[in-house]
């Protein structure tokens, strides 16, 4: 009986321990710590993934339950994806959308299109699609596709005479910042992700708002 008992017991124990195990190393929980360590000493303790496709589910989940979402962005081909897709279609009954802002490159001529035509550069040295304007054209293509959700206000949209540094999203909780590399697609790049209390989300917050309010 005293063995039956001490292997319940050991049941029990193993299971709670490995439910604990599993809460601490969720990505809710890191955040959670995150957030309190940011808070505490005033830092940036940033999460972070290797790449936008392992970052999806934490970003996906930010965005749900967001009330404004500023997105700057390199050629923004991820607006035509299921990732932004509960920011600009609204289902009978659903929460209401957030407020979208969204800044995307100039394509112009001259100095207009002088960082898209550096980007593209740069993207060409690795991926033989691009150099005869493929990046103009694909930021084009999803200005056209916005136009409709302009005209009814459901997004704003300007442009950014600006370097493609990455794409920055920024929510009221988090902000997400995708570095671009020079070798590589923004897709493959990392993500790092930064509390609403630290100086870094303040920065990026604050470089929005400028290229925003500049000419575009």
């Amino acid at each position: 009986m005293i063995n039956f008992m001490i292997g319940v017991l050991s049941s029990l124990v193993a299971t709670w321990a490995g439910l604990a195990a599993a809460f601490l190393w969720s990505g809710r929980f890191r955040w959670f710590l995150v957030t309190a360590l940011s808070r505490l000493s005033g830092g940036d303790f940033g999460q972070s993934w290797d790449n936008k496709a392992e970052a999806e589910a934490d970003f996906n989940r930010e965005i749900r339950r967001a009330r404004k979402v500023d997105l700057f962005t390199g050629r923004g081909n991820e607006l035509q994806r299921a990732t932004f897709s509960s920011l600009l279609t609204q289902r009978p009954g659903s929460a209401p959308r957030p407020h979208f802002r969204i800044l995307l490159p100039h394509t112009g001529v001259g100095t207009e299109a002088q960082w898209t035509r550096d980007r593209e550069s740069e993207i060409a040295s690795f991926d033989r699609s691009f150099g005869t304007g493929q990046l103009h054209r694909q930021i084009e293509t999803n200005v056209a596709h916005l136009a409709p959700y302009n005209d009814d206000g459901t997004v704003e949209t300007r442009r950014y005479d600006f370097p493609h540094l990455g794409r920055i999203c920024i929510t009221d909780q988090a902000a997400y910042f995708t570095p671009y590399l020079p070798d590589e697609h923004g897709r493959d790049s990392k993500v790092l992700k930064y509390t609403a209390s630290s100086p870094m989300y303040h920065a990026l917050a604050r470089l929005f708002q400028k290229l925003w309010e500049g000419p575009s």
